[in-house]
Formats: C-alpha cells, sequence, structure tokens
C-alpha cells in the first residue's frame, strides 16, 4: 500500500506540490511495473499540450506521465487529513484549483457574506444556543474532519446550530456549517448525524459551492441581496405574529422567528453555490460513505437520515425533495446507491443529547398545529426519562386541543401535575392549561385559582415586557376569572 509522508503546498503558477508515497497497481511503463513503489511530487498543467501531468520519483529516478494514470496509483490515508486529501486529489479538485487559480478574492467575499448571515441569524434570535450540544457537535466534526486542510484554500470548519423544523444541514465556502433543529431531530442516532455531517464536509473538501458559483451568470450586489432579503423577512413576520397563535408560549421560545428561517436560508444558500447538481449529490454521497468507512461507521448510516428525511418530507408535502427534480436525485436513488439501511438507527443517549431541541422542535410544531408531530417529539424525552416541565405542559397543550372529554381532560391535568413535581424551570403557561382543564370538569374553585396564579405572572412580565400579546392575555385572564366567578 503506501504512506502518505507530507501533504501538499499549491502554488500559484498552475502546479501543485506532493510528497505523497504509493504503489502502482497497474503498469505505466516498463520501468515502472505493478508493484513499484513511487512518490508523487508534482501534478502541473501543461498550457502548451492543454493537459495536466503527474510527476513521481521511484528508486531515486524523476519520471512525469498523464495526468490519468493517477488512477494507476493506489494511497492510503494514515489520518483523516490525509484521507481528504486523497478523495480531493481522486475528485479532481486540485486540476480545477490549476486552472482556476485559488480565488482568493471569491473566497474572502463569500467568508464575508457567511460572517453576515451568522451575524443575521444571531441577531433575529435563529441560532440555537446550547453549550453542551455546540461542544458535542464539534466533537463529532472533528472526527471527520481536522481542523483545516492545508492545502492552501481557507476555511476553518465552524458549527452552527439553526432554529429551522425542517431536517436540513448546509456549509459555506469558509467551512461555517449550519444544522437544523429539525434534522437533528428527524434522525435518532449519533450516527446519523455523523453521516449528515459527512456528506456536508464532503461538498466543502470538494469545492462544490465554488464551482457552482462560477458557472452562475451574475451574483446581486451585496447589498441589494440584503436588503431584499431584509424586506421579505418583516413581510413574513407581519404575516406571523405569535399574538395571533393560542398556543404561544410567552418567554419559552421565539417560534415567530423561526417559522421563516427556512425561506431565508434556501435564498442565502443559492446564492452562496449550494444549490447543488445531481452530480454533484452524487459525488458528495460517494465521499461520506468512504469517510464513514474510514472512520469505522456504517455507512449506511447516510441512507437511514434520507429515508427520514423522505418520511418528514411525505407527511409534509414536499414532493420536490421526495421526487428530485431535473437536475437533482431522488431521495430514493440515492438511497439505492449508498445501500439501504442495515439496521433501525435509535440511540436514546443520542436523545437524551438533544432533549433541548425535541423540546423547542415540539412547541414549534405545537404552533404550526402539526400536533402529531409535537407529540411524538415530546414521547422521545419522555422515554429518555428526561422530561422537563415544559414538554409535559405542551403535552396536556396537544390532548385538550386533540380531546375535550372527561378520561382525556383527567389524562391532560395528570401532565400538568407531573409538570409541577418536576418545577425545573417553571413555565406560566402552565397555569394558564391547567385553568382551561378545570373549567372543562368543571372544577370552577380550582380553575378561578389557577387564573389568578397566571394573571400575576402576566402582570410581572408586562412590567419588564409590554407587548401586544401580553396585554391581550391579561383582559383574557380578568374575563375568564370574571367569567368562571360566575359559574
Amino acid at each position: 500500500m503506501c504512506t502518505i509522508v507530507l501533504l501538499f503546498s499549491l502554488m500559484s503558477n498552475g502546479q501543485i506540490y506532493f510528497n505523497l508515497s504509493g504503489k502502482i497497481n497497474k503498469k505505466i511503463s516498463p520501468e515502472l511495473p505493478v508493484g513499484s513503489e513511487v512518490t508523487l511530487t508534482k501534478i502541473k498543467y501543461d498550457k502548451d499540450a492543454g493537459y495536466h501531468k503527474i510527476y513521481f520519483k521511484c528508486n531515486g529516478k524523476s519520471y512525469y506521465s498523464y495526468h490519468r494514470d493517477l488512477k494507476k496509483i493506489t494511497f492510503e490515508a494514515n489520518n483523516i487529513e490525509e484521507f481528504w486529501v486523497k478523495e480531493a486529489l481522486n475528485k479532481g479538485v486540485y486540476d480545477n484549483l490549476m486552472k482556476k487559480g485559488m480565488q482568493y478574492k471569491l473566497r474572502k467575499e463569500l467568508e464575508e457574506e457567511a460572517i453576515e448571515y451568522v451575524k443575521y441569524t444571531s441577531s433575529n434570535n435563529l441560532l440555537f444556543g446550547d453549550s453542551y450540544l455546540e461542544s458535542y457537535l464539534y466533537s463529532l466534526a472533528y472526527k471527520l474532519y481536522p481542523a483545516k486542510l492545508n492545502d492552501g484554500r481557507p476555511g476553518i470548519l465552524n458549527v452552527k446550530i439553526i432554529k429551522d423544523v425542517e431536517p436540513n444541514a448546509f456549509i459555506y465556502a469558509n467551512g461555517t456549517m449550519f444544522i437544523s433543529t429539525g434534522l437533528l431531530s428527524t434522525i435518532n442516532s449519533e450516527e446519523e448525524l455523523i453521516a449528515a455531517m459527512a456528506h456536508e464536509i464532503a461538498h466543502f473538501v470538494l469545492d462544490h459551492s465554488i464551482i457552482n458559483i462560477n458557472k452562475a451568470e451574475q451574483r446581486k450586489k451585496r447589498a441589494e441581496f440584503w436588503a431584499g432579503i431584509a424586506t421579505g423577512v418583516a413581510f413574513a413576520a407581519d404575516l406571523y405574529t405569535a399574538s395571533n397563535n393560542p398556543y404561544y408560549t410567552p418567554g419559552l421560545l421565539t417560534l415567530g422567528t423561526a417559522t421563516i428561517a427556512y425561506s431565508v436560508a434556501e435564498e442565502f444558500n443559492t446564492r452562496m453555490g449550494l444549490k447543488y447538481s445531481r452530480e454533484q449529490e452524487e459525488e458528495a454521497d460517494a465521499c461520506a460513505k468512504n469517510v464513514l468507512n474510514y472512520i469505522g461507521v456504517d455507512h449506511t448510516s447516510l441512507s437511514s437520515v434520507l429515508a427520514k428525511i423522505k418520511t418528514y418530507n411525505k407527511i409534509n408535502g414536499n414532493y420536490i425533495a421526495l421526487t428530485g427534480s431535473g437536475t437533482h436525485p431522488s431521495i430514493k436513488k440515492r438511497i439505492e446507491a449508498i445501500g439501504k439501511p442495515k439496521k433501525e438507527f435509535t440511540d436514546i443517549e443520542y436523545d437524551k443529547t438533544i432533549s433541548f431541541v425535541n423540546s423547542f422542535n415540539a412547541a414549534v410544531q405545537l404552533n404550526n398545529l402539526h400536533l402529531e408531530a409535537c407529540s411524538l417529539l415530546v414521547d422521545r424525552n419522555i422515554k429518555a426519562g428526561i422530561a422537563t416541565e415544559e414538554d409535559y405542559v405542551i403535552l396536556a397543550m396537544v390532548t385538550t386541543f386533540m380531546f375535550d372529554n372527561p378520561k382525556k381532560n383527567f389524562e391532560a391535568l395528570g401532565y400538568i401535575t407531573k409538570a409541577k413535581s418536576l418545577n425545573v424551570y417553571p413555565t406560566i403557561n402552565l397555569h394558564k392549561q391547567e385553568a382551561i382543564i378545570f373549567i372543562r370538569l368543571k372544577k370552577y374553585d380550582s380553575a378561578k385559582a389557577s387564573l389568578k396564579i397566571y394573571l400575576n405572572s402576566i402582570s410581572e412580565l408586562i412590567e419588564k415586557e409590554n407587548n401586544d400579546y401580553l396585554i391581550k392575555e391579561e383582559k383574557w385572564t380578568r374575563k375568564m376569572i370574571f367569567k368562571v366567578g360566575k359559574m
């Protein structure tokens, strides 16, 4: 086999220097038979000839040959960095760099825009901030990828979690990777998460976004683009306000902005070259499969991710994602190419790790009136033995929304009682839901007592943050206290 003894340096004059040791697996010339140990020293684009040449040494002598002869040399990676160097080499990444150059100006521009997007998501409360979860994601990322590849391309791996119930992940040319809360809750195991990250890292290493931008006819000026985004967001925010939704929980989560995260990301990602072709998706899948095998993770975990995304899209009617488009492969075909899942990927420890994410997504799904999806997410936290007060209140809300009979009302009251017993982080919505259940059960004195507690909590919030929703809730609660008193 081979040993990669040193990485390489990229030069600006159309050539890349290597020091990669390998073994010839198919005869190149009489002097270079099968089994010969060689060291790749350089790849150079010959403008006059119109093709690349490879340069290498064998037994102290120097040789050059056609670029296609690279396939006749077997390289073996000794660490994760060398693995990606080998993948990039085999997929022609450096050939493209020699033709186009490093394009530092474009890469710098994309880095600035990626930073701008991070600032945008942060200022609009679209980032899911959890220090433990972020640390967990980084630990997985560095199993797949070194902090940085030493090939001259800028970009350091940086992982962010975006509030978005759609299962999604994407990575920009500067190495910033976004993973949606929806993806974290759609999958059920660490192996699947690693697989999803591997696919995105493959896009990054293979320079797919740069290639796509180079193919694009034109890009809007940055100021013009962001002005359009701001207008669209403002319009969406006007259409969706928490005050119009009776299942909004004040002080719990900012749900309104989370609902527009997906559309904003889609538009920005197209600008950043992330609208991948059929070939690019298939290439990223193949690379992800290779790296998963390299680190000892079942590569069919990637198929499992795709299958679960397929199920999500089927339930939510996203048929383009299911069937593919003219330039994009269907999920079914991607699964077939990778190989069907060999097992059921579930891990209760994984659910414990992402329990806050499940709670967040459950609240969003409740607000979107996707009650079944909401219940399933809460149930995952309960089965993992890590459900909080918030989870049980949400489950009580779902139950009272779907049913109105004594049995289910007492069941919902049981969830409220369980929430009270936990008393981890009290939510004022607990008392509102408790009052609603008591009214249904005709326990009016108990309902009145719960409403008074809720009113006090609302009044305290108004002193800190006066908004339309809180004012509306205060009026509703006072009227309900009066009404219940007459029952």
